[in-house]
Protein backbone atom coordinates (compact mmCIF):
# COMPACT_ATOMS: atom_id res chain seq x y z
CA UNK A 1 0.00 0.00 0.00
CA UNK A 2 1.42 3.37 -1.03
CA UNK A 3 2.00 5.68 1.92
CA UNK A 4 0.29 9.10 1.71
CA UNK A 5 2.30 12.14 0.69
CA UNK A 6 3.45 14.39 3.50
CA UNK A 7 1.47 17.63 3.83
CA UNK A 8 3.11 20.80 2.54
CA UNK A 9 4.76 22.59 5.48
CA UNK A 10 4.11 26.25 4.81
CA UNK A 11 5.90 27.50 7.92
CA UNK A 12 9.06 25.55 7.05
CA UNK A 13 9.02 26.67 3.41
CA UNK A 14 8.58 30.32 4.40
CA UNK A 15 11.37 30.13 6.96
CA UNK A 16 13.72 28.44 4.49
CA UNK A 17 13.22 31.20 1.91
CA UNK A 18 13.93 33.92 4.47
CA UNK A 19 17.02 32.21 5.86
CA UNK A 20 18.29 31.95 2.29
CA UNK A 21 17.52 35.67 1.77
CA UNK A 22 19.54 36.57 4.88
CA UNK A 23 22.45 34.42 3.65
CA UNK A 24 22.41 36.19 0.28
CA UNK A 25 22.35 39.61 1.95
CA UNK A 26 25.33 38.58 4.08
CA UNK A 27 27.21 37.76 0.85
CA UNK A 28 26.41 41.13 -0.74
CA UNK A 29 29.67 42.77 0.37
CA UNK A 30 31.73 40.25 -1.63
CA UNK A 31 29.22 39.62 -4.42
CA UNK A 32 26.96 42.51 -5.55
CA UNK A 33 24.78 40.09 -7.56
CA UNK A 34 23.73 38.51 -4.24
CA UNK A 35 21.35 41.44 -3.74
CA UNK A 36 19.28 40.33 -6.72
CA UNK A 37 19.14 36.76 -5.39
CA UNK A 38 18.12 38.09 -1.98
CA UNK A 39 15.24 40.02 -3.51
CA UNK A 40 14.09 36.96 -5.45
CA UNK A 41 14.01 34.97 -2.20
CA UNK A 42 11.85 37.65 -0.60
CA UNK A 43 9.50 37.59 -3.60
CA UNK A 44 9.20 33.82 -3.27
CA UNK A 45 8.42 34.22 0.43
CA UNK A 46 5.75 36.82 -0.36
CA UNK A 47 4.11 34.39 -2.78
CA UNK A 48 4.03 31.75 -0.04
CA UNK A 49 2.60 34.28 2.42
CA UNK A 50 -0.18 35.04 -0.07
CA UNK A 51 -0.92 31.32 -0.24
CA UNK A 52 -0.91 31.32 3.57
CA UNK A 53 -3.54 34.04 3.68
CA UNK A 54 -6.09 31.24 3.55
CA UNK A 55 -5.18 30.19 7.10
CA UNK A 56 -3.78 33.46 8.54
CA UNK A 57 -5.22 36.53 6.79
CA UNK A 58 -4.08 39.05 9.42
CA UNK A 59 -0.56 37.64 9.63
CA UNK A 60 -0.34 37.60 5.83
CA UNK A 61 -1.18 41.32 5.68
CA UNK A 62 1.45 42.20 8.30
CA UNK A 63 4.01 40.03 6.48
CA UNK A 64 3.28 41.69 3.15
CA UNK A 65 3.55 45.22 4.59
CA UNK A 66 6.87 44.36 6.26
CA UNK A 67 8.20 42.71 3.10
CA UNK A 68 7.26 45.77 1.05
CA UNK A 69 9.41 47.92 3.33
CA UNK A 70 12.35 45.50 3.04
CA UNK A 71 12.09 45.47 -0.75
CA UNK A 72 11.98 49.26 -0.78
CA UNK A 73 15.17 49.38 1.30
CA UNK A 74 16.96 47.16 -1.20
CA UNK A 75 15.26 48.51 -4.30
CA UNK A 76 17.07 51.69 -5.35
CA UNK A 77 20.56 50.22 -5.72
CA UNK A 78 19.22 47.15 -7.49
CA UNK A 79 16.96 49.15 -9.84
CA UNK A 80 19.78 51.40 -11.05
CA UNK A 81 22.07 48.42 -11.64
CA UNK A 82 19.35 46.60 -13.58
CA UNK A 83 18.56 49.63 -15.74
CA UNK A 84 22.22 50.27 -16.52
CA UNK A 85 22.61 46.62 -17.54
CA UNK A 86 19.47 46.78 -19.71
CA UNK A 87 20.84 49.89 -21.45
CA UNK A 88 24.17 48.16 -22.10
CA UNK A 89 22.34 45.25 -23.72
CA UNK A 90 20.29 47.66 -25.82
CA UNK A 91 23.47 49.17 -27.24
CA UNK A 92 24.15 45.88 -29.05
CA UNK A 93 20.90 46.36 -31.01
CA UNK A 94 21.70 49.92 -32.02
CA UNK A 95 23.92 51.48 -34.67
CA UNK A 96 25.75 54.76 -35.12
CA UNK A 97 24.43 57.76 -33.23
CA UNK A 98 21.66 55.74 -31.60
CA UNK A 99 24.24 53.34 -30.17
CA UNK A 100 26.21 56.31 -28.83
CA UNK A 101 23.07 57.70 -27.18
CA UNK A 102 22.26 54.37 -25.52
CA UNK A 103 25.87 54.01 -24.38
CA UNK A 104 25.73 57.46 -22.79
CA UNK A 105 22.47 56.48 -21.09
CA UNK A 106 24.04 53.34 -19.62
CA UNK A 107 27.08 55.27 -18.42
CA UNK A 108 24.88 57.96 -16.87
CA UNK A 109 22.83 55.40 -14.97
CA UNK A 110 25.98 53.63 -13.80
CA UNK A 111 27.39 56.93 -12.53
CA UNK A 112 24.09 57.60 -10.76
CA UNK A 113 24.27 54.19 -9.11
CA UNK A 114 27.86 54.79 -7.97
CA UNK A 115 26.90 58.15 -6.45
CA UNK A 116 23.75 56.85 -4.74
CA UNK A 117 23.71 56.33 -0.95
CA UNK A 118 25.03 52.92 0.06
CA UNK A 119 22.55 50.18 0.79
CA UNK A 120 21.45 50.12 4.43
CA UNK A 121 22.48 46.51 4.94
CA UNK A 122 21.70 46.48 8.66
CA UNK A 123 18.24 47.90 8.06
CA UNK A 124 17.55 45.28 5.39
CA UNK A 125 18.88 42.51 7.63
CA UNK A 126 16.67 43.64 10.51
CA UNK A 127 13.65 43.62 8.20
CA UNK A 128 14.45 40.10 6.98
CA UNK A 129 14.79 38.87 10.56
CA UNK A 130 11.40 40.42 11.36
CA UNK A 131 9.93 38.50 8.42
CA UNK A 132 11.56 35.29 9.64
CA UNK A 133 10.03 35.82 13.09
CA UNK A 134 6.59 36.19 11.47
CA UNK A 135 7.15 33.05 9.39
CA UNK A 136 8.03 31.02 12.47
CA UNK A 137 4.65 31.68 14.14
CA UNK A 138 2.62 30.95 11.00
CA UNK A 139 -0.09 28.36 11.63
CA UNK A 140 0.22 25.26 9.49
CA UNK A 141 -2.21 25.26 6.59
CA UNK A 142 -4.36 22.27 5.73
CA UNK A 143 -4.06 20.74 2.24
CA UNK A 144 -7.39 22.35 1.38
CA UNK A 145 -6.16 25.77 2.49
CA UNK A 146 -2.98 25.37 0.44
CA UNK A 147 -5.06 24.60 -2.65
CA UNK A 148 -7.33 27.57 -1.94
CA UNK A 149 -4.31 29.83 -1.54
CA UNK A 150 -2.80 28.63 -4.82
CA UNK A 151 -6.09 29.06 -6.66
CA UNK A 152 -6.43 32.59 -5.28
CA UNK A 153 -2.99 33.52 -6.63
CA UNK A 154 -3.89 32.08 -10.03
CA UNK A 155 -7.14 34.07 -10.12
CA UNK A 156 -5.27 37.26 -9.23
CA UNK A 157 -2.82 36.63 -12.07
CA UNK A 158 -5.67 36.08 -14.50
CA UNK A 159 -7.44 39.28 -13.42
CA UNK A 160 -4.20 41.24 -13.76
CA UNK A 161 -3.76 39.78 -17.25
CA UNK A 162 -7.30 40.80 -18.22
CA UNK A 163 -6.71 44.36 -17.00
CA UNK A 164 -3.27 44.71 -18.61
CA UNK A 165 -3.80 42.79 -21.86
CA UNK A 166 -3.52 45.36 -24.66
CA UNK A 167 -3.11 48.15 -22.06
CA UNK A 168 -0.28 50.61 -22.58
CA UNK A 169 0.15 52.16 -19.12
CA UNK A 170 3.20 50.95 -17.22
CA UNK A 171 1.52 50.49 -13.79
CA UNK A 172 -0.99 47.94 -15.12
CA UNK A 173 1.73 46.08 -16.99
CA UNK A 174 3.88 46.02 -13.86
CA UNK A 175 0.99 44.77 -11.72
CA UNK A 176 0.45 41.97 -14.23
CA UNK A 177 4.13 41.04 -14.04
CA UNK A 178 4.04 40.89 -10.22
CA UNK A 179 0.96 38.67 -10.19
CA UNK A 180 2.46 36.33 -12.79
CA UNK A 181 5.62 36.09 -10.67
CA UNK A 182 3.48 35.12 -7.68
CA UNK A 183 1.78 32.45 -9.76
CA UNK A 184 5.09 31.04 -11.01
CA UNK A 185 6.69 30.98 -7.56
CA UNK A 186 3.61 29.30 -6.07
CA UNK A 187 3.73 26.64 -8.79
CA UNK A 188 7.44 26.02 -8.19
CA UNK A 189 7.25 25.95 -4.39
CA UNK A 190 3.95 24.16 -3.77
CA UNK A 191 4.63 21.37 -6.28
CA UNK A 192 2.17 18.50 -5.73
CA UNK A 193 0.30 20.34 -2.97
CA UNK A 194 -1.42 22.47 -5.62
CA UNK A 195 -2.84 20.54 -8.55
CA UNK A 196 -4.11 23.42 -10.67
CA UNK A 197 -2.55 23.80 -14.15
CA UNK A 198 0.84 25.34 -13.43
CA UNK A 199 2.44 25.85 -16.85
CA UNK A 200 5.82 26.65 -15.34
CA UNK A 201 7.73 27.03 -18.59
CA UNK A 202 5.20 29.46 -20.08
CA UNK A 203 5.01 31.33 -16.76
CA UNK A 204 8.79 31.74 -16.60
CA UNK A 205 8.89 32.92 -20.23
CA UNK A 206 6.11 35.44 -19.63
CA UNK A 207 7.80 36.80 -16.50
CA UNK A 208 11.04 37.29 -18.43
CA UNK A 209 9.33 39.13 -21.31
CA UNK A 210 7.34 41.37 -18.96
CA UNK A 211 10.51 42.12 -17.00
CA UNK A 212 12.37 43.22 -20.13
CA UNK A 213 9.38 45.27 -21.25
CA UNK A 214 9.36 47.03 -17.88
CA UNK A 215 13.07 47.82 -18.17
CA UNK A 216 12.44 49.45 -21.56
CA UNK A 217 9.55 51.52 -20.18
CA UNK A 218 11.62 52.66 -17.19
CA UNK A 219 14.53 53.58 -19.47
CA UNK A 220 12.15 55.50 -21.72
CA UNK A 221 10.81 57.36 -18.68
CA UNK A 222 14.35 58.31 -17.65
CA UNK A 223 15.20 59.55 -21.15
CA UNK A 224 12.02 61.64 -21.30
CA UNK A 225 12.48 63.19 -17.85
CA UNK A 226 16.28 63.61 -18.07
CA UNK A 227 17.19 63.79 -21.79
CA UNK A 228 20.75 64.91 -21.01
CA UNK A 229 21.46 61.35 -19.80
CA UNK A 230 21.54 60.26 -23.45
CA UNK A 231 23.78 63.10 -24.63
CA UNK A 232 23.37 66.35 -26.53
CA UNK A 233 21.24 67.35 -29.50
CA UNK A 234 18.92 64.66 -30.81
CA UNK A 235 20.48 61.87 -28.75
CA UNK A 236 17.52 61.55 -26.39
CA UNK A 237 15.08 61.35 -29.31
CA UNK A 238 17.14 58.62 -30.96
CA UNK A 239 17.34 56.60 -27.74
CA UNK A 240 13.61 57.08 -27.05
CA UNK A 241 12.66 55.89 -30.54
CA UNK A 242 14.65 52.67 -30.11
CA UNK A 243 13.22 52.07 -26.63
CA UNK A 244 9.65 52.53 -27.91
CA UNK A 245 10.24 50.09 -30.76
CA UNK A 246 11.70 47.42 -28.50
CA UNK A 247 9.07 47.86 -25.77
CA UNK A 248 6.29 47.56 -28.39
CA UNK A 249 7.73 44.28 -29.67
CA UNK A 250 8.06 42.93 -26.14
CA UNK A 251 4.50 44.00 -25.35
CA UNK A 252 3.13 42.08 -28.33
CA UNK A 253 5.12 39.00 -27.29
CA UNK A 254 3.93 39.28 -23.69
CA UNK A 255 0.29 39.66 -24.75
CA UNK A 256 0.51 36.60 -27.01
CA UNK A 257 2.27 34.51 -24.35
CA UNK A 258 -0.25 35.61 -21.72
CA UNK A 259 -3.15 34.66 -23.98
CA UNK A 260 -1.73 31.15 -24.38
CA UNK A 261 -1.00 30.83 -20.67
CA UNK A 262 -4.49 31.85 -19.59
CA UNK A 263 -6.42 30.05 -22.33
CA UNK A 264 -9.10 27.91 -20.74
CA UNK A 265 -9.08 29.56 -17.30
CA UNK A 266 -6.53 29.82 -14.50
Amino acid sequence: MRSPKAAFELRTALSDELRAAIAELNAYGQDPSALHRCRVRVKRARALARVGKACAPGLSSVFNDTARGVMRTMGHARDLSALAEAARKMRKRARGKTAAAVKALAEGLEAERAAAPRLNVEGARTGLKDLLALAQVWPEASPRQIRRGGDRIARRARRAYQHAHFATDAPRRHEWRKREKDRLFAALLLEGAWRAPRRRKAGAKLGDILGRERDMLLLLERVETAPALAGEGKAARRAAKLLREVSSKLKRRADATGARLHAGGV
